[in-house]
């Protein structure tokens, strides 16, 4: 049973905890492993679906996806625009992004319906090339049964179908990245293209003999590199064969010297240091439409993963693992009114990592990682961990106005020994003509973080997180090309991970699932679609997220707790062909812990590490970026082309993204001192796009 205490967001959001509470007790009859269960809190949260539908055959990119590729400071990515859409928060330090108070380890990615182990480079553009985008995407709360293995969002990335004409070559160079792009018919009833890119800034770092005033001599710059194929066959009109292949890589090393802050902090990470990651994943797709109203899709894809770092005294962590993977639905309709889809996946992992490294008992939820240093290990080991889901969906056409989507998933993990059985929902109501009710609900999974539960460093018992979603909103629409969206949400965090102290961990588990939290929020959208020559939007977002350690008591603001989000784009095209946009953001500053003392590095003699206050008690300086971006196209040499300037942070402003101890000062002078990071200054680029 489920015990609700209302607050004010639930009280707006009862309409769908009563359908919801239903829905969920016939699951807990249903689930064949009693788990500590984040429905106890019910509470309500949301889904927000940002990008228009997704179409089969589809050979062109959808106008929001456009939108999202020339949007101002997204140097023409648009999954790297995420960051303008409600409910999105990039983390200061750079990395994925945090959605509605979720972590960014909470999320899942998919492409063409494929899981993807990343789809962002490490230095924060995406993998893909804007040409390959038909669609896209975010699912923040409140999804569907189809998806499993994410408690926070998922992102889902429609990669468009070939076209079927003369095979054409598209070239296109900035200051950041250069690429080639092949598009044309194989055959009468195939087609196919190939995108490759590699980042550029590696060639416009100048070398160093000597390390700057940072610590830092870089050795070989920061370089990345992606790949996508995607062939397509049309063997008759019930019969479709998809075959894809992806890839990326990045690379980056340097030499770390003692005026380097890791290095002030750990003098043994002082040495040459290299980051080495990469990827490549391969799929068929089969798809078969028998009749009208009927659709069946198969899945099989391998992928892996590679990943070396390497730092100071002969440290190294190589971790591999190669995923095969299968997975299949389909879809009818049962009645007029019913659309059932049944589906599943089965998915076999094996780990590879080979470890000789400090060994930090420590999460994100820790303010002070230092204090959890233990001795350094050496650790080689494999294993296999199986993921097999189930699920099944009615949507239900209750009248004209009224549609109700449930639907039930039940998930194994092998190497946990954990079975859950979630129920979802969703409702929409067309109240009028312009007016629409929205609300959904679902509890969820994912696997535990993987370093928590790896035998050796981490704990093979520890329990995977969970967490209720509920969400609860209108849309509507007013004047001519005018739009609106209010939503609100509630999510519920359970058995997320805890770092054991050494001195309360005579077991050596090191981690425990002991870390709960919830995150709530409303988000108001404002939206003109393109017509007479310009579209755009604006967004406000208010939120908080905290998180609890329930072995201490202690509540504090999330890491990525970011209150206040303020987006406005707008683009708007000249008759001269010129197309200019900006892109303004401003949001609360990110939450830190303030330093409030220094004390003696138990580690290394004469060295200091931080004595820090209440966590994630401290805010930095409010955040505001300001992105221009102007493209024009015209014909060089008979060819299509396109010419575009980018510029990001337009007004210079020093955002503050960090402030920490200022660890070399500290250990030269025993004093107490603390620095702060800032954001790049202003960052102008120029590209160019030819067709031949």
């Amino acid at each position: 049973m489920f015990n609700f205490k209302f607050n004010p967001i639930q009280q707006v959001l009862f309409v769908s905890g009563v359908l919801f509470n239903s829905f969920v007790i016939a699951a807990d009859n249903a689930e064949t492993e009693t788990t500590e269960t984040a429905s106890e809190k019910a509470q309500p949260t949301e889904e927000i679906q940002v990008v228009g539908s997704r179409r089969a055959y589809y050979t062109q990119i959808t106008e929001n996806a456009e939108k999202l590729t020339s949007m101002p400071g997204s140097m023409g990515d648009p999954i790297a625009a995420i960051s303008a859409l409600p409910g999105v928060i990039i983390p200061a330090s750079g990395g994925e992004p945090a959605v509605r108070g979720s972590s960014p380890a909470d999320n899942r990615y998919y492409i063409d319906g494929m899981p993807a182990g990343y789809i962002f480079h490490e230095f924060n553009t995406s993998i893909f090339d804007a040409q390959t985008i038909q669609d896209f995407q975010l699912y923040s709360a409140g999804f569907g049964a189809e998806y499993q293995g994410a408690t926070g969002a998922v992102f889902d990335v429609r990669l468009r179908d070939p076209k079927k004409q003369d095979i054409a070559v598209t070239l296109d160079a900035s200051l950041l990245r250069a690429g080639v792009f092949i598009e044309g018919q194989a055959t009468e009833n195939s087609a196919f293209y190939l995108s490759a890119r590699k980042g550029l800034i590696q060639y416009f770092m100048p070398e160093q003999d000597e390390a700057d005033e940072d610590g830092i001599r870089v050795i070989d710059p920061p370089q990345d590199s992606d790949y996508l194929a995607k062939y397509v066959w049309d063997i008759n009109p019930q019969h479709q064969l998809t075959l894809m292949a992806v890839g990326a890589s990045d690379y980056v090393e340097a030499e770390l010297t003692d005026n380097f802050e890791m290095v002030a902090l750990n003098p043994d990470f002082a040495g040459d240091a290299k980051i080495d990651n990469g990827f490549a994943s391969q799929a068929v797709t089969w798809l078969y439409t028998p009749k009208s109203g009927h659709e069946m899709q198969w899945i099989i894809a391998r992928y892996k993963d590679d990943m070396t770092t390497e730092w100071g005294e002969d440290y190294y962590e190589t971790i591999d693992f190669v995923e095969q993977y299968i997975k299949g639905k389909y879809s009818f309709n049962l009645t007029n009114a019913h659309t059932v889809t049944l589906g599943g996946e089965y998915k076999n992992t094996e780990f590879a990592y080979d470890l000789n490294t400090v060994h930090f008992v420590c999460t994100e939820f820790e303010v002070n990682c230092q204090a959890s240093r233990r001795d350094p290990i050496h650790v080689t080991h494999k294993l296999t961990t199986k993921d097999s889901t189930v699920f099944i969906s009615d949507l239900w056409q209750i009248n004209q106005d009224v549609s109700l989507e449930t639907g039930l998933q039940a998930t194994r993990n092998s190497y946990l020994d954990e079975t859950f059985v979630h129920p979802r929902m969703a409702l929409t109501w067309h109240l009028s003509p312009n007016l629409t009710l929205l609300s959904s609900a679902g509890r969820y999974n994912r696997f535990a973080d993987i370093g928590t539960a790896m035998p050796e460093i981490g704990n093979p018992n520890i329990k995977q997180p969970v967490s209720n979603h509920y969400t609860f909103g209108f849309k509507g629409e007013f004047l001519e090309n005018w739009s609106w969206q209010v939503d609100s949400y509630y999510k519920t965090f359970d058995r997320l991970p805890t770092a054991l102290p050494q001195d309360q961990d005579p077991d050596d588990q090191y981690y425990v699932a002991q870390t709960s939290g919830d995150a709530k929020g409303v988000e108001f959208l404002l939206n003109r679609d393109r017509a007479d020559n310009w579209y755009g939007w604006m967004s406000l977002s208010y939120s908080r997220s905290e998180r609890t350690n329930n072995l201490t008591g202690q509540t504090s603001d999330y890491r990525l707790d970011t209150p206040v989000v303020f987006n406005m784009v707008g683009n708007y095209q000249f008759h001269s062909g010129w197309q200019l946009g900006f892109r303004f953001i401003a949001k609360s500053g990110e939450a830190y812990t303030q330093v409030v003392d220094i004390q003696p590095n138990p580690y290394f003699e004469d060295k200091y590490i931080g004595v820090y206050g209440e966590p994630y008690a401290k805010r930095l300086p409010t955040y505001a970026r300001l992105d221009f971006r102007a493209s024009k196209p015209f014909s060089m040499f008979g060819k299509e082309a396109e010419f575009y300037v980018d510029v990001i942070n337009a007004l210079n402003r020093q955002n503050v993204v960090e402030r920490d101890l200022d660890y070399v000062r500290v250990n030269k002078t025993g004093e107490l001192a603390i620095e702060e990071e800032q954001d790049m200054g202003i960052f102008p680029s120029v590209g160019l796009k030819v067709t031949f």
